[in-house]
């Protein structure tokens, strides 16, 4: 099982990012659970300790986790498409983050569990801008 594909360096100090690989949703979660249990464990096994939570400090740039998404059928990319578009997307693209957008608020009680997220969303971290404004 190749569950990590990539571990980076982020902005603050001592926070790094782990890119899991693709997987089916149910199989994904299923991996982060098990990725952050043995980053926990083996930070233990040296004396430390690895935490999750999006800001741990106030004087210090937070995290979030966060999830790629992609739409396939048969194998292909069906998000994407090439040609004259006006944001790159197919339509059944433009339909999902159409989606995404109006559902934005209930996704992430899903996506940004940690009562620490909604500090990162704070106005002065990130702009929150409606679909009307696209």
């Amino acid at each position: 099982m190749n569950i990590v594909e990539q571990v980076h360096a982020e902005t603050g100090k001592g926070q790094f990012e782990v890119v899991l690989g693709y997987a089916e949703a149910s199989t994904a979660i299923a991996s982060l659970i098990y990725a952050c249990e043995v980053i926990k464990s083996v930070a233990r096994q040296h004396g430390q300790m690895a935490t999750f939570v999006p800001k741990y400090a106030e004087d210090e740039d937070g995290l979030g986790s966060h999830v790629h998404i992609s739409l396939s059928r048969n194998g292909e990319n069906i998000f994407m498409v090439s040609g004259d578009s006006k944001y790159g997307m197919s339509k059944i693209g433009e339909s999902f983050m159409a989606g995404v957008l109006n559902h934005l608020p209930a996704i992430l009680a899903f996506t940004a569990t940690h009562p620490l997220s909604q500090v990162i969303f704070d106005s002065s971290y990130c702009h929150y801008y409606p679909v009307s404004n696209l």
